[in-house]
């Protein structure tokens, strides 16, 4: 029984020894493919940072223990890990605002101005390294300079002369554009507008000014009315005058002419009678008292110019 037992103890590490070989085998294995992978992300992650691309739109910066190098153009560029560093800068258009900024014109009245800019970058070094936080500093250059010309403008001038501001603020923004390193490209004024207060002043002129027009024209219209009844009322006072002249030369020239045409008739007949005794005296008598009749009193001239005293025809009452 003794030799029963002990057979087994013996031969049981022989028949356990191949499995152990292969679980170390495999272990050994698994270890080489770990550090494979590794090796090869490492490889991956320092190939990765080491190759960089510049888009058409950006330009790098290449700085090399804190030291500028150069400005990398768009394309695939190498850099030395770790050492090295990329500074991306974006080179195309930009768009800025400057919204209702309070600003005093040269007649003292603050307006409520806004004003839209584009630039680009034109030097991305100085841009990004010399300036610091430069798009906060441009946004402030842009509104200073914006209201140093309205300071300078007139209240009507700034609400009606846009594209002349417009052209002044672009000459004054063009003073900074190397300095910053940018160029700027369109500056337009979107909106100029006068305090609350200042606009009510000014809606109530403009209807003072309504009102004054309408009352001049229509003091106008009473006057030219006036001046044509003055004119119709003057044409038909002279009209009438004229008429009386007229009538008045008219009847002076029938007077005149009959008296003429009488005074001729009776010489006539007093030549006619001349001559013919006591009968041609007495039907010459007769015929001057029949002329003279309406007279009070008639004057005869003699033949030989001698004068005969005025005789008195009617009664006296």
């Amino acid at each position: 029984m003794t030799q029963t037992t002990l057979a087994p103890e013996v031969n049981r590490p022989q028949s356990t020894e191949p499995a152990f070989g292969l679980l170390n085998r495999l272990f050994r294995l698994a270890t080489v493919v770990l550090a494979v992978v590794v090796v090869l992300m490492l490889v991956v992650l320092i190939g990765r940072s080491a190759v960089y691309k510049i888009h058409a739109y950006e330009r790098g910066l290449h700085l090399r223990g804190g030291r500028f190098i150069a400005v990398d153009d768009p394309g695939w560029h190498v850099q030395i890990p770790l050492v090295d560093t990329v500074i991306i800068v974006k080179v195309n258009e930009r768009l800025g605002y400057v919204e209702q900024v309070p600003a005093m014109t040269s007649d003292d009245v603050t307006m409520d101005v806004s004003l839209q800019y584009t630039y680009r970058v034109s030097d991305p070094q100085r841009f990004a390294l010399e300036v610091d936080d430069p798009e906060r500093i441009i946004f402030e250059f842009v509104q200073g300079k914006l209201r140093d010309v309205v300071n300078t403008k007139e209240m009507t001038e700034v609400m009606h002369s846009r594209a002349e501001m417009n052209t002044e603020v672009m000459a004054a923004l063009r003073e900074k554009e190397e300095q910053y390193g940018v160029q700027f490209v369109t500056v337009q004024i979107q909106s100029a507008s006068p305090p609350e207060e200042v606009v009510t002043a000014i809606k109530d002129r403009m209807v003072a000014v309504q009102r004054q027009e309408q009352a001049q024209a229509e003091a106008a219209q009473r006057r030219t009315l006036a001046d044509a009844e003055y004119y119709a009322a003057q044409k038909k006072a002279d009209g009438s005058a004229y008429e009386i002249t007229a009538l008045a030369a008219a009847d002076a020239q029938r007077i005149a002419l009959t008296s003429a045409a009488e005074r001729e008739a009776m010489q006539a007949t007093l030549a006619a009678l001349q001559g013919k005794g006591d009968l041609g005296a007495q039907y010459i008598q007769l015929l001057i008292a029949e002329q003279l009749k309406d007279n009070s009193k008639w004057i005869i001239s003699g033949g030989s110019g001698e004068t005969v005293p005025v005789v008195e025809l009617r009664t006296t009452p």
